[in-house]
């Protein structure tokens, strides 16, 4: 038999549908087109990195002691040696009373401990460097290892790869990578009313834009979508596509008619397609209560409402974590945000976890957050919001004036 939880919370039916899931199974991709990815294994440096102490600045290697005391009106007087070439082993030893021109980036001279800027030198008409400010053992200067020591950690399992883990990768010379293969969603659209955007519809009928809101939802994470053609509110069409569905991707997605009977329909699908079926039906939220979530065959089915702004609340805030989880995501997902001053009282109820939408606007340097009003069936106040805000279940709604945060889209 099936496992309901009556209305359980958002946060814990993510949780819940996570830790039933096995991650996807792995691939190795070019490290360069890796972005977005989730790394599928630990990878160590082979190496220190730098693997020779460099400069910080353009300047000059010298010894610490032959500035101290050095000033504007009695500098340090120095010979210069020779240069070291970016690029190249440093041949050059200097001895007290030396230093050698260095660049930034380049290995600095033999027994040299720091660098002085070349902007704190001059050279005398006599051809000695002039040195016009003293500087510690060790300024100017990248140590052996500062990047990266020998052995250490340089990415680990399940990362997303940004632009960092990118350039952490290729300087350690892994130009390849092993990240979790995308996982495929399967997106269904299901509802008496609802007609292709390009139909222009009749009294009673709607434009389907969920199929369309939601495959774009899913451009933000590492996953390749797949959308099915729309069913009626037909319990044997629905079955049949997801069947289909269901063979062909990792993760399905319904999005369906708004009515009781319609929500119902989706469960009885999922609890036909296999074992062990409806996991999760109803949320202690608003928007998005008649949400449904399954399993089948280690395959997440997410069933989200039909109104539009409600179906892309409960993708962000449910979907997206569930998603992640079976790509390999082992960090917990955090949200872009901002915090801000909340300009009207916002009304809730305690016992549910409310997602207000809103806009930003700035007013005498500070962030305000304005409601955006209207009903869950229109998209135009997705248009009108860049994020939400939510109020816990244990809040009895906020005032004007609390300080904030907003999830950006």
């Amino acid at each position: 038999m099936s496992e309901f939880f009556n209305l359980t919370s958002p946060v814990e039916a993510s949780k819940y549908m996570i830790s039933q899931l096995a991650v996807i199974s792995e691939e190795t991709v070019d490290t360069k087109k890796s972005y977005g990815r989730i790394i599928s294994r630990n990878y160590q440096s082979f190496d220190s990195l730098p693997p020779y102490t460099r400069s910080s600045m353009d300047g000059y290697s010298v010894r610490a002691s032959d500035t101290y005391g050095a000033s504007d009106s009695l500098p340090a007087y120095l010979e210069v040696v020779g240069e070291i070439p970016m690029g190249t082993l440093a041949t050059i030893s200097i001895k007290s009373g030396e230093s050698a021109i260095s660049h930034t980036g380049g290995m600095i001279a033999n027994n040299a401990d720091a660098v002085v800027m070349v902007e704190q030198t001059e050279i005398s008409e006599s051809g000695l460097l002039e040195v016009y400010k003293p500087v510690a053992v060790g300024e100017n200067i990248v140590p052996i290892g500062d990047d990266f020591l020998k052995g250490r950690d340089v990415v680990s399992k399940g990362q997303m790869v940004n632009e960092g883990i990118i350039g952490s990768l290729l300087t350690n010379g892994f130009t390849d990578c092993d990240v979790y293969r995308k996982p495929i969603v399967g997106i269904c659209s299901a509802g008496d009313e609802l007609v292709d955007p390009v139909v222009k519809p009749k009294l009673g009928q709607v434009r389907d834009i969920n199929l369309y809101t939601i495959a774009a939802a899913c451009e933000t994470l590492p996953v390749e979508t797949k959308l099915y053609p729309r069913q009626k509110d037909d319990f044997q069409q629905q079955l049949e596509v997801a069947k289909n569905s269901i063979s062909e991707c990792d993760v399905l997605i319904f999005t369906s008619g708004s009515s009781v009977s319609s929500r119902d329909l989706t469960s009885k699908v999922v609890e036909s397609l296999g074992e062990p079926g409806v996991l999760i039906h109803g949320l202690t939220v608003k928007p998005g209560k008649p949400t449904v979530l399954g399993l089948v065959s280690n395959k997440p089915i997410i069933g989200l409402p039909g109104n539009p702004v409600s179906a892309l609340t409960i993708f962000d805030i449910v979907a997206k974590p569930i998603i992640l989880g079976l790509a390999g995501l082992l960090d917990t997902y955090h949200r872009p945000s901002v915090s801000g001053n909340l300009v009207e009282n916002v009304a809730s109820l305690t016992g549910r976890t409310d997602y207000i939408r809103v806009r930003l606007y700035e007013k005498n340097n500070e962030v305000n957050v304005q409601p955006v009003l209207g009903m869950s069936n229109s998209i135009s106040v997705i248009l009108k919001s860049e994020g939400y805000i939510e109020i816990p279940s244990d809040v009895s709604g906020l005032y004007a004036g609390t300080k904030v945060q907003v999830f950006l889209d």
